[in-house]
């Protein structure tokens, strides 16, 4: 997800490293800023749509599960008429929608987490565009102070050891410097990682859906038997 990545190089992004690659720091944060600001609005434009998902997944869920016991006792009122072919059609159907409960349960926890994970970067992000606003303001202070001293010094000494001395805090970030493009390589790593991973899920499904046509006789098969069993227990 093409968000995802953008928001996690945004959050793990060392602000100072970025800033002393810039030719321009204040402008660098300006821009630092507006991009965060923007991946805000997008990252909570699709933790909503997460939450909704997760909202419409949860009332599939429960029609899903409601509609399994439902066909349960359809099939049951069925053997006590005698009428096993109705119960067959009925016991097929409430198979196959055990297996659409088991889908819906897994999307639902899938949603859960994306839900979860998008309103953990929200916070985070917000955070980092704080730290980014008092970065700023930092700056235009220092730079304010800087050009303040600058004009004070006559001597050229003097002006040589301030020099030194912003030379001197240039390198000490420039040690801290992280590398930011890692990350994204390990994103990308990660999402062919994936991809293959879907291919060979998709190749094992297509094999299991071959071999559930088999077994699904023999499972209409044993809930039919334990039907007649429970209604000869009743009788």
């Amino acid at each position: 997800m093409k968000l995802l990545a953008r928001i996690s190089k945004l959050i793990t992004a060392n602000i100072n490293s970025l800033l002393d690659e810039a030719e321009d720091p204040e402008v660098m944060v300006k821009q630092l800023i507006r991009d965060i600001e923007e991946s805000i609005i997008e990252i909570r434009r699709e933790t909503v749509k997460a939450v909704a998902n997760e909202k419409q997944l949860e009332k599939q869920l429960s029609f899903t599960v409601d509609l399994i016991s439902d066909l349960e006792g359809k099939a049951r009122l069925a053997l006590e008429k005698d009428e096993e072919t109705l119960a067959r059609e009925v016991l097929k159907k409430k198979l196959r929608t055990e297996k659409t409960r088991d889908n819906l349960t897994k999307e639902h926890k899938s949603s859960v987490d994306l839900s979860v994970q998008l309103k953990s970067d929200l916070v985070r992000l917000e955070d980092r565009a704080q730290e980014a606003r008092r970065k700023k303001e930092e700056l235009i202070r220092r730079k304010r102070s800087a050009e303040a001293a600058l004009r004070t010094q006559k001597a050229a000494k003097k002006s040589s050891e301030i020099v030194s001395d912003v030379r001197s805090s240039i390198d000490d970030i420039e040690r801290s410097i992280t590398d930011v493009d890692s990350i994204e390589n390990e994103i990308i790593k990660i999402e062919s990682q994936a991809e293959a991973e879907k291919e060979v899920l998709e190749l094992e499904i297509k094999k299991e859906l071959d071999l559930q046509s088999l077994a699904e006789e023999n499972s209409v098969n044993e809930e039919l038997d334990r039907l007649k069993k429970d209604l000869n227990k009743t009788n």
